[in-house]
């Protein structure tokens, strides 16, 4: 008991600060929310299918690539991120999308993507190949609801919110991809800490928590019921 004890007082020691006062929410940063929400979203959806699609590829395929490609994917993971987005940086910029809300997409999806392929890939391999070798007889769609997401549901429910967390907490990215154009609660919480506006900057704190957790367990219903309709199609 006392050990839970400690170890919950060690997770709960960062929100203190947060617990003194009650949550309060300032009008002027919905449209950071919004931006923030959307990027949540497609960002989320863009995650999940290219890291089930290429962590399918690289579990079936019998290519002489196979080996180089699944390094290529991996390698991100292996480079400090700040190199990588200086390096895509040059890149955005020689193309015109510094500043655009593609370009901030852009960015967060090579910070995401190579982890969100080894969760995929990770999860199908713990799944095992004879198992999922039975999808084979079923249309891509009918594949895809009536056997991956039953069996990968907590697994795409991870990706999801790996996402969400490494988009609430990469202040960096989009202040240099965004170029100060493409406002987000995280930009809002900087700008609100380094103006001394407390109100403004504990309702940005509050919103960073409260996004992932709201996100997890809505994320935790939908999968639950889509689950359950599934198998009373089956039935």
């Amino acid at each position: 008991m006392k050990r839970q004890l400690l170890i919950g007082l060690c997770v709960l020691f960062p929100f203190a600060g947060l617990f003194l006062n009650a949550p309060t929410f300032q009008e002027g940063s919905e449209g950071a929310l919004l931006h923030t929400i959307g990027f949540m979203i497609v960002l989320s959806a863009v995650n999940v299918w290219l890291a089930l699609t290429l962590s399918w590829w690289i579990m079936w395929t019998d290519s002489t690539y196979r080996v180089f490609i699944e390094w290529l994917v991996f390698l991100p993971l292996f480079i400090p991120f700040l190199a990588s987005l200086f390096g895509l940086y040059i890149v955005l910029a020689g193309v015109g999308l510094i500043g655009t809300h593609i370009g901030v997409a852009v960015a967060f999806l090579v910070a995401t993507l190579p982890y969100s392929i080894r969760i995929a890939y990770n999860g199908m391999y713990v799944i095992g190949r004879p198992l999922l070798e039975r999808a084979f007889l079923l249309p891509p769609w009918r594949r895809f609801f009536y056997v991956l997401f039953p069996l990968l549901a907590r697994t795409i429910r991870t990706i999801i919110l790996f996402t969400t967390v490494i988009l609430l907490s990469q202040f960096a990215l989009v202040q240099l991809i965004g170029a100060g154009l493409v406002p987000t609660v995280t930009t809002d919480l900087y700008q609100s800490y380094a103006g001394n506006n407390r109100a403004l900057a504990f309702s940005n704190t509050w919103t960073l928590v409260l996004l992932p957790i709201f996100f997890y367990i809505a994320l935790g219903g939908l999968s639950t019921w889509m689950v359950r309709l599934l198998k009373g199609r089956l039935q």
